[in-house]
């Protein structure tokens, strides 16, 4: 796994949601705000007004902005780390525990409200606490 930093995303992302008057402050409360703001990028999205490009600029900015509030949160203290995969950036535990909030964030934008960042957020948080429930 590779190493990969946030922050030039996460200011991205915090200076995207000041032109919606979305403030973002590294806290929890920042995901319900986020889903309200891609819940607005999707309408445009639907209605062809944006391009799969700037869907993609917005999903990488705004997923890593959620990963970094859910490293904070608790994932950081549950072994999770920003890495680097086939795949883009991901929060990893090791190869066969990560996360993928990039992902997450660009099916948020083109599926609409069925794929919820709080839902994703509050999931990730149980599942790096041992918390979410196994299959029998």
């Amino acid at each position: 796994m590779n190493k990969f930093d946030p922050k030039i995303y996460c200011d991205a992302a915090i200076s995207f949601a000041l032109q919606f008057g979305k403030q973002y402050s590294y806290q929890p409360k920042d995901i319900e705000e986020m889903d309200d703001l891609l819940e607005m990028i999707h309408e445009h999205y639907q209605s062809k007004e944006i391009s799969e490009q700037t869907v993609g600029k917005i999903a990488a900015s705004q997923g890593i902005y959620l990963g970094q509030v859910m490293l904070d949160t608790k994932l950081s203290e549950c072994g999770f780390a920003w890495s680097m995969d086939e795949n883009g950036p991901c929060l990893a535990k090791n190869d066969n525990n990560k996360m993928y909030p990039v992902a997450k964030a660009w099916k948020r934008i083109v599926n609409g409200r069925e794929d919820s960042l709080k839902s994703f957020f509050d999931i990730g948080i149980m599942i790096a606490e041992g918390r979410f429930p196994k299959n029998k």
